[in-house]
């Protein structure tokens, strides 16, 4: 259970490294002039998880569901994302990613991938290819987890 705990806590270190280092250099990057990191991260999870309820992103982003408001309608503005009805509650509204909010999505993630690749060129390639086994094994049992619940 040690070594578990260990890589979790890695996890989280790494990835407040990452979300650190993007912050402070993400800004050379002219999509983010039109767009905020925190923008980019709701943008992808509407294109991950399709149409969903501002308090399922507010859980997902880990913010109070104020601050998403505040972020859907400047997206909304934008025209990067749209207010669409729940097709088993038409009283309840979901909000789903526009094709111009993939595309600004595409731009972000370029720049994101341009920033990282750069930084990670020296690992070998059955690393990454590891890696990528790891994780698609940890997301297939957080799954697994989402639908015990």
């Amino acid at each position: 259970m040690n070594k578990l705990k260990e890589a979790i806590d890695l996890f989280n270190e790494v990835s407040f490294m990452a979300t650190e280092l993007f912050h402070k250099k993400g800004s050379a990057y002219d999509v983010f002039k039109e767009v905020s990191p925190q923008q980019v991260g709701l943008i992808k999870i509407l294109s991950l998880y399709g149409a969903s309820s501002p308090g399922h992103l507010a859980i997902v982003q880990q913010v109070h569901k104020s601050a998403i408001s505040n972020r859907l309608k400047k997206l909304h503005e934008k025209g990067w994302v749209e207010w669409v009805d729940s097709e088993g509650d038409k009283r309840t509204k979901l909000v789903q990613i526009t094709e111009d909010g993939e595309e600004i999505l595409k731009q972000a993630e370029e720049a994101i991938y341009d920033r990282f690749c750069g930084l990670f060129e020296h690992i070998k390639d059955e690393d990454v290819e590891t890696f990528i086994r790891i994780f698609t094994d940890v997301k297939e049992q957080l799954k697994k987890g989402e639908r015990e619940d």
